[in-house]
Order: C-alpha cells, then structure tokens, then sequence
C-alpha cells in the first residue's frame, strides 16, 4: 500500500493540531484547578474570619451587657443607701404621728421610682443586648453564606478530567471530519 504525501501532511497536521489541543487543555485544567484551589482556601478563611468576628463580637458584647448591670446594681445599691439614711433621720427627729409616716412612706416610694427606673433600663439593655445578638449571628450568616458561595463557584469553574478528555475528543473528531471532507 502506497502513502500519498499529501495524505501524510493532513494526519500529520491533524495529529499535531490534536496534540497541542490536548496539551493546551491539560494545561488550562490545571490552571483551573490552581484558581479553585486559592479559592477554596479564601473561601475557608472567609468562613473562619466570620466566625471568629461573631465570638469576639458577642464576647464584647456580654461583658459589656455584664458591666451595665452591675453598674445598675451599685445605683440599686446607693439608693437603698440613701432611703434607709433617710428614714433614719427621719427617725432620729423623734417625731411620731402621720407626718413621719407621709415621710417616710415618701421615701419609700422614692426609692421604689429610682428601683424601678433602674429595672427598666436592665430590661431595654436586656432587650437591646439580644437584638444585638441577633444582628451579629445575621451578620455571621451573611458571611458564612458569601463564603461558601464563593467555594461553590470555585469548584464549579474548577473544570474536571472528563471535560479535558471530551474537548480533545471533539477536537480530534471535527479536524478529522473537516480533513476527511478535504480529502
């Protein structure tokens, strides 16, 4: 059997034209699997910074939530103070009868406003503390979210051996039609 030349120059040039298609496609799968790598690597830190951001943020949120009541408790503290210095000197005039009861009865209620007032302001800082709370783990939802996006979308464009292979395929097939109708 006899080779034509030209014959030879098409398979040539197609085996050659299939060959750097194969070697450029390896190359551009390793390429994508380079990228996905970093990715995958940012996509993980992402995830671990948000995290890590919602524990020190809810731990400065505590100790302050912490440090306001026991603020509170000391004003608590000084108005019990004040109302039994009160009653006492009140006391201490020796008086008996309906005045020093009104007196006293004031005192008491005074004290019981400022309680008050203290234990509403404990509840909103309560209240508040938990929205706080809430907004922190949104915070951290939102970040852990975008992170494994970007980890999804990574190994999404990350490419795969069975694609290399079927691109050098099709390359390989359309040359050898195109050649074939030359022919």
């Amino acid at each position: 059997m006899c080779v034509d030349p030209a014959t030879l120059t098409v398979a040539q040039l197609m085996g050659a034209q299939l060959a750097m298609t194969a070697v450029t496609s390896v190359m551009q799968l390793q390429q994508q699997r380079k990228v996905a790598k970093y990715q995958h690597q940012a996509a993980y830190k992402a995830a671990e910074s948000a995290n890590k951001a919602y524990v020190d943020q809810t731990e400065a949120l505590n100790a302050r939530l912490r440090e306001e009541k026991k603020i509170a408790e000391q004003q608590k503290f000084k108005v019990k103070k004040k109302v039994l210095q009160a009653k006492g000197a009140i006391r201490a005039t020796e008086r008996a009868g309906l005045t020093i009861d009104l007196l006293l009865g004031d005192a008491e209620r005074e004290a019981g406003n400022w309680t008050n007032a203290l234990n509403q302001t404990l509840q909103s800082t309560d209240r508040q503390h938990t929205r706080n709370l809430k907004g922190l783990e949104a915070q951290r939802e939102s970040r852990t979210n975008a992170a494994t996006d970007m980890y999804n979308t990574a190994s999404a464009n990350a490419g795969s051996l069975l694609e290399t292979v079927a691109n050098v395929a099709n390359t390989g097939l359309t040359n050898y039609i195109n050649y074939r109708a030359l022919a």
